[in-house]
């Protein structure tokens, strides 16, 4: 097994390393303001141990002032809150709780979402069994709710993963999958400061280290979340940092792995770049040669192409729609970001449990 470009120090490696893993499975739920489903969430968690018992479950909360802390207290779990001065994002939380972790295998969950047991098992037996794959996960749906938690719409398999094939290879495979610890100890663990595609960026090292990441067959479980598919949902993604790719791409050229990462991860905001250059070219030579009265024809004749790709005019405008806020997020995300060492994030966790 070759090593990443990108190596571990030592306050990226889980303290519990040193004696090495006490327990089968470690499972990490993550969260904030979750407590319309965190139960379930937990619950969900702590059923493996009827196939798996030296199951730990550990629950990391960002400064929740809701009641999911004093839900989850409720369980045989292990119970920890990032403090809320810190900067608080999915990617601290898997930080900080793969530090506390003490399983062969770490399973990440979010606190919006509910894991079929079973397939923790299936992915414990998968990776026992086949020591090339560093991550995997499996068939994922999701529910849209509103905000009162209601108007549920099944969205099935929603990272259309090949149901044909037992193992589909990936180049990530989102927030909710299983790591080999090994894994997570040699390229490091999840990166703090980035406020989102923290799932990408780790994916990225574990492919670099010489490890496989895949979808396997089996259902995983569902996630509770609002519709992506609206302009509302795109415009609270991007105040919520969702779109700042620039970000990761300044990390990844920390290793040397810029290109990389745009051609794996984010090809759609490369070559709406490359697009939205073209224009800029073309736009002037058209009114030089006095033409320029024919741009709007050919945008609207791309428009329809488009809405025929997407089989309806509201998917291409939500196509446009997350093009132009994920270019303009990446280019200032990655303009204003300077990238930290991970060491800086702090570690003196409260221990609610």
């Amino acid at each position: 097994m070759t090593t990443s470009t990108y190596t571990a120090d030592a306050a990226q490696v889980s303290p519990h390393s040193v004696a090495g893993p006490s327990c089968t499975l470690s499972c990490i739920v993550i969260g904030r303001n979750e407590e319309k489903v965190i139960g379930k969430a937990i619950q969900s968690l702590i059923a493996v141990r009827e196939y798996l018992p030296d199951t730990e479950v550990i629950f990391v909360d960002s400064a929740s002032p809701d009641r999911s802390v004093e839900i989850a207290c409720q369980y045989p779990i292990r119970v920890l809150q990032l403090r809320p001065e810190w900067q608080l994002s999915a990617s601290a939380g898997r930080y900080i709780g793969f530090l506390w972790a003490k399983g062969e295998y770490v399973f990440f969950l979010d606190g919006d979402a509910v894991v079929d047991p079973t397939w923790l098992v299936k992915g414990v037996e998968f990776m026992k069994a086949h020591s090339e794959y560093g991550s995997v996960a499996g068939v994922l749906d999701e529910i849209y709710v509103d905000e009162q938690g209601g108007g549920e719409t099944l969205a099935p398999n929603v990272f259309q993963q090949d149901l044909s094939k037992d193992i589909d290879h990936r180049k990530a495979l989102g927030g909710t999958a299983m790591y080999r610890r090994e894994v997570l100890e040699k390229v490091g663990g999840f990166q703090p400061w980035l406020r989102a595609a923290e799932d990408d960026e780790m994916h990225l090292r574990v492919r670099l280290g010489g490890w496989k990441v895949a979808r396997i067959k089996g259902y995983m479980g569902v996630k509770y979340t609002e519709n992506r598919h609206t302009l509302r949902e795109i415009m609270r993604r991007a105040r919520s940092s969702m779109y700042n790719y620039g970000a990761v791409l300044r990390y990844c050229q920390e290793y040397n792995a810029g290109w990389r990462y745009c051609v794996d991860t984010i090809p759609w905001v490369m070559s709406t770049a490359v697009i939205l250059l073209a224009l800029l070219a073309i736009i002037p030579v058209c009114v030089y040669y006095g033409v320029a009265h024919w741009l709007p024809v050919a945008a609207i004749i791309l428009f329809l192409l488009l809405a025929a790709k997407k089989r309806s005019f509201k998917g291409a405008l939500l196509s446009v729609a997350v093009r132009a806020v994920g270019l303009y997020r990446t280019f200032t995300s990655y303009w204003v970001t300077k990238p930290r060492k991970t060491e800086e994030y702090p570690t003196d966790v409260i221990v609610v449990k």
